[in-house]
């Protein structure tokens, strides 16, 4: 109790000669641990400002709470970005005051990808991070990788004796069922989306989770579970910095769900020029390098990926590209289809959980 109290008074010290400083306030929304907090302190220092940080835990957390507090910057994926761009809670982008962005560094089925798939919305978003959703399976279970390998998305999705978690997203689970029975990712059509219930319902997962999935797969406790790209490079990295054997590995079908992350103004920022000089900040090659780094994810940036696969350079990244390569023509991008799509998802998802253990 002593450590909360004398943590409550640091808090509220910090709040409070934040309040009285005549610095700039910048609010910045983002999901837990993706991005580097020493690059926040620089960003802080180079424009004398605070950055109020909060992180949540999902894209709808965000969605959520842009309807009760002002924020500046939000850092949310595709789909949101769809969504929030036609509920008009995000601002369009001046480029003029993100000088360091430049489509053309960006790999060029990136900037493909960007100029159909997220065509409408393209102007309300800089580029984070992209990668994939797939498959990871511990290694060190006799046959495992075989049968992953010969069954592809049908290893998650089929009955089978190995332990399985699924993620636990309406998004994730059933759009990326409906396309393993061949159906468009974006579907709405309920008797589709009923199939791919079903079908969740039928493979029996044994956990239900998110980002806790990648550990419970490394430690034995799961064989395999649906997780996104970035899962996996977090354990990998993880593992390596503790000298734990890596006895995991990841699968990506050429048919799968393939997302870009975005760093976004809202409509109701206070403090639109420092917002756009965030983004701006975000947008240096090296900055974009070492946030790389630091979350493990793949850059969109071809500029980044030379920049971090350079042999004589700082990182020297060794990596399969494939990881760090993430498109295909087969993978689509999520859109935000409707409300009635959307509350669709969420019902299903219930009746798979609890129907399929």
């Amino acid at each position: 109790m002593k450590k909360l109290s004398l943590l409550f008074i640091i808090i509220s010290l910090v709040l409070a000669l934040s309040s009285c400083s005549n610095k700039k306030e910048l609010y910045v929304l983002n999901v837990g641990d993706y991005i580097n907090d020493e690059l926040l302190m620089a960003f802080e220092e180079e424009y004398d400002c605070y950055i109020i940080y909060k992180e949540v835990s999902s894209n709808e957390e965000i969605y959520q709470s842009i309807q009760y507090d002002n924020y500046d910057v939000v850092i949310i994926s595709d789909y949101m970005i769809d969504r929030m761009v036609k509920e008009n809670f995000l601002s369009l982008i001046d480029y003029s005051l993100v000088p360091l962005y430049n489509e053309e560094e960006l790999f060029s089925d990136a900037q493909t990808l960007i100029n159909s798939e997220c065509a409408k919305y393209k102007d309300y978003f800089i580029p984070y991070f992209w990668g994939t959703v797939g498959i990871l399976y511990n290694t060190d279970v006799e046959g495992l990788e075989e049968y992953v390998l010969e069954k592809g998305l049908g290893a998650i999705f089929e009955e089978s004796s190995y332990k399985k978690g699924m993620y636990d997203s309406s998004r994730d689970a059933l759009c990326i069922a409906a396309m393993y029975l061949g159906y468009d990712i974006n579907t709405d059509n309920p008797k589709e989306l009923q199939e791919a219930c079903n079908l969740l319902k039928k493979a029996k997962y044994d956990v239900w989770g998110d980002d806790n999935l990648k550990t419970l797969v490394q430690t034995g406790k799961l064989d395999m579970a649906l997780v996104y790209s970035g899962d996996y490079l977090d354990e990998m990295y993880q593992c390596e910095a503790d000298g734990r054997e890596i006895n995991f590995s990841y699968y990506c079908p050429s048919q799968t769900n393939i997302w870009i992350d975005g760093m976004c103004i809202t409509k109701n920022s206070e403090n639109k020029e420092l917002a756009h000089d965030f983004l701006n900040f975000f947008s240096n090659s090296e900055n974009m390098a070492e946030n790389s780094d630091y979350i493990g994810y793949c850059p969109v940036s071809e500029t980044v990926y030379n920049i971090l696969f350079d042999p004589e350079g700082d990182y020297q990244y060794d990596y399969e590209d494939e990881l760090f390569y993430p498109y295909s023509s087969e993978r689509r991008v999520y859109q935000y289809v409707g409300n009635n799509q959307y509350n669709l998802l969420n019902d299903l998802l219930e009746e798979a959980k609890s129907k399929s253990r």
